[in-house]
């Protein structure tokens, strides 16, 4: 498969990478000094868990040929970013399937008219951070990378994509409501960035912060008992699982997370790097949860009280 990753951040550099060492025939879009980091030394990618480090030769541009065929556009980038990519993607002619990589927000339809049944959607399971040349990553275990189709149906062209991309090292599954599992994932993601940003984006003092685990904990649960009485019934069943559990669980399992290299990788990094994105999702996530008409006091402290 001919793969244009468009954007040479964490994910489309992971995922890049992956692709290439399965086989494909990969063409990483860069801009300004990432652009010239890969031209210069190659796609550098070390594993954040073994210290295993790879280098790759991969073919890196600032803009597709007009004349260039590919089967498929990856899109991992920041909800705030999309619209602005949209002047590369229709001007390809190719026909090519379109997976956008991340939470769309309230750009969603604008990405499906847009480019009409050459949309997809999906999101990864890696997270880390770039050091230089250097891609440092972790492929997240307890999630697995999500694709959908705009209606939910489950096609050929899904289905081979979710082979290509678990031949590629990452287990993937297909959500029969793309949009809602993306609504769920916002409902996890977003506490844990605002109590991050309310101690200064510090993991590890997060960590040793229980009243604030416990303010991001009680905003979350209240949020998918929101989103799931109003009938989201494809909230990640591991995350479900986890906030069930007694609060004072809760807290201990992120106070571990938190507390080690897992929390810089996971959260932090994006946290740091995507505040804007985080307010747009975060404002999203409070229209939907005030329309379910559920109560959500702690999450709209959390989300709205200043630091």
């Amino acid at each position: 498969m001919r793969i244009l990753v468009l954007g040479a951040g964490v994910i489309g550099s992971v995922y890049a990478g992956k692709l290439l060492e399965a086989g494909h025939d990969v063409v990483l879009l860069a801009r300004d000094s990432r652009l010239a980091d890969l031209q210069s030394h190659g796609l550098v990618l070390e594993d954040a868990e073994s210290g295993i480090r790879t280098v790759q030769l991969v073919a890196s541009v600032s803009e597709p040929a007009p004349d260039d065929l590919f089967d498929l556009v990856l899109v991992p980038v920041r909800s705030e970013q999309l619209a602005s990519t949209l002047a590369v993607l229709t001007a390809m002619t190719d026909g090519s399937d379109v997976l956008f990589f991340g939470n769309t927000g309230n750009v969603t339809a604008e990405l499906s008219t847009a480019l009409g049944g050459r949309a997809l959607f999906g999101f990864p399971a890696a997270g880390g951070i770039r050091d230089g040349p250097t891609i440092r990553y972790v492929k997240i275990r307890q999630q697995k990378t999500m694709l959908g189709e705009p209606d939910g149906n489950t096609t050929l062209r899904i289905r081979r994509l979710q082979h290509v991309l678990d031949e590629a090292g990452f287990p993937t599954l297909i959500s029969a409501d793309i949009h809602a599992w993306l609504l769920g994932h916002t409902a996890f993601v977003v506490p844990i960035a605002f109590a991050l940003y309310r101690v200064g984006i510090d993991a590890p003092r997060l960590a040793t912060e229980p009243a604030m685990m416990r303010l991001m904990v009680l905003a979350t649960r209240e949020a998918f008992t929101a989103l799931h009485a109003a009938g989201n019934d494809e909230i990640p069943a591991n995350l479900r699982a986890l906030y069930r559990l007694p609060t004072v669980l809760v807290i201990a399992y992120w106070r571990r997370v938190f507390s080690g290299p897992r929390g810089e990788l996971w959260f932090g990094a994006h946290s740091r790097a995507a505040p804007e994105e985080m307010n747009v999702l975060a404002r999203d996530l409070q229209e939907a949860v005030r329309h379910t008409g559920h109560p959500t006091p702690n999450l709209e402290r959390l989300l709205t009280t200043p630091a």
